[in-house]
């Protein structure tokens, strides 16, 4: 066998020194334990919910300079990318488990330092005063190509789309093959801002009446992205940005980028459920309402919480009765608007209708005013709640009655 020249030997420990020497250092940074359990918990709400791809219930954290950092989560339907302060002493890039990573943060004082060094095989060291951690993520490059955000030319104040969310939010379909109501109906253009969601048995409106956008648009916006926007929103103090192209929705909220993917079908015509001729109405106040209507919901059946309103000039009758256990009466005074009911109530005294009460306690829960209106026909036709006096964002919220 032939044996290698000292010559070859030197050339070879050369090159493997040279090959050594080039490689990159592993990533290194630090982050005050505030700043990142205050981004954790708001990308915490776009894991993967599925678990069908695995690598997705991890962080995507990249260096953006010496003093920043870039955290992104996605279920690949919906993308949160925040920039945050950090102390990067090598730049790079890791993968990092999300829950697991947010558990560990939240143990740890607000004024703590936490220290991220990434290892070769994918994951990180961590450590913070006397503890340490090593938690293990595939490496970078497995984590998928997300596509790229767009800032837009349509300012809204966060404040504004974080209250037209939660005050719609909730009537969105549970059911995941009513697709097309699985979200909000978001529609832009000179007039106003509107948001509109649906599941078939109730409706919530919001909208004002400005807004920047200088071409009329309606897109459908999936239930998660806009909890996620809800989050963000309220963490923010001034405008975001907001813009669409065929596929996404994105929104520009501070230092955060929100990209959802939109959903496609044919929303409902909300005007055609929105009543036009309810002649009988009543105003009061809002905590008194709900109050009354939870207690005697406590004896409505399990499965249609229904209860009955008895509606009077000068008062409003709560009842529910439990087939098993029992029943529950209470009176509310009201003031009847016998001007729009003139006739109604004389030929018919009592006026009954009945009612989903958990839809009619959300439809209470999203109204800020202390005074609300609930507008109505008959006991067949849909019962409209609303603010009692205008607001700068108008919420509506419209029932379907029940059979009783």
């Amino acid at each position: 066998m032939a044996k290698r020249s000292p010559k070859n030997k030197q050339a070879n420990l050369q090159n493997n020194t040279a090959a050594t020497t080039t490689m990159p250092a592993p990533m290194q940074f630090s982050i005050n334990a505030h700043t990142l359990q205050t981004e954790l918990n708001l990308v915490s709400g776009v894991e993967d919910r599925r678990r069908t791809i695995p690598v997705l219930q991890n962080l995507s954290i990249v260096s953006d300079g010496p003093t920043s950092l870039k955290i992104t989560a996605t279920d690949l339907d919906v993308t949160l990318a925040c920039q945050v302060e950090a102390v990067v002493s090598q730049p790079g890039s890791i993968l990092v488990p999300m829950a697991r990573l947010l558990d560990i943060a939240r143990t740890f004082p607000k004024t703590a330092n936490i220290s991220f060094q990434a290892l070769e095989q994918g994951g990180a060291k961590i450590t913070c005063e006397r503890a340490k951690f090593t938690l293990v993520a595939p490496e970078f490059n497995s984590f998928p190509e997300l596509p790229k955000t767009n800032e837009g030319e349509i300012e809204i104040q966060a404040e504004t789309i974080a209250s037209m969310i939660a005050s719609t939010i909730f009537a969105i379909t549970q059911e995941e093959s009513r697709y097309t109501l699985s979200g909000a109906k978001l529609e832009i253009d000179q007039t106003g801002l509107r948001m509109v969601t649906t599941d078939g048995h109730r409706l919530a409106k919001s909208e004002v009446n400005t807004t920047t956008a200088k071409n009329p648009l309606g897109v459908l916006i999936p239930k998660k992205a806009l909890g996620a926007l809800k989050k963000i929103c309220a963490a923010h103090d001034g405008p975001l940005k907001f813009a669409t192209d065929e596929n996404h929705a994105y929104f520009h909220v501070g230092s955060r980028n929100l990209t959802a993917r939109l959903l496609f079908g044919q929303f409902p015509n909300y005007e055609m459920v929105i009543p036009k001729d309810n002649n009988q109405s009543f105003t009061t106040n809002v905590a008194l309402f709900r109050e009354t209507l939870r207690r005697v919901s406590l004896m409505a059946d399990e499965r249609s919480h229904a209860v009955r309103l008895d509606i009077k000039t000068n008062t409003l009758r709560f009842s529910a009765t439990h087939r098993d256990e029992g029943e529950a009466v209470e009176d509310l005074p009201i003031a009847l608007d016998t001007a729009a009911a003139a006739g109604t109530t004389e030929k018919h005294n009592t006026l009954s209708i009945g009612i989903n009460c958990e839809y009619l306690l959300d439809a209470l829960g999203s109204i800020t005013s202390e005074q609300a209106t609930m507008s109505f026909k008959d006991q067949n036709s849909q019962v409209m709640i609303f603010p009692a006096t205008p607001t700068p964002i108008q919420v509506s919220n419209v029932v379907m009655p029940m059979r009783i």
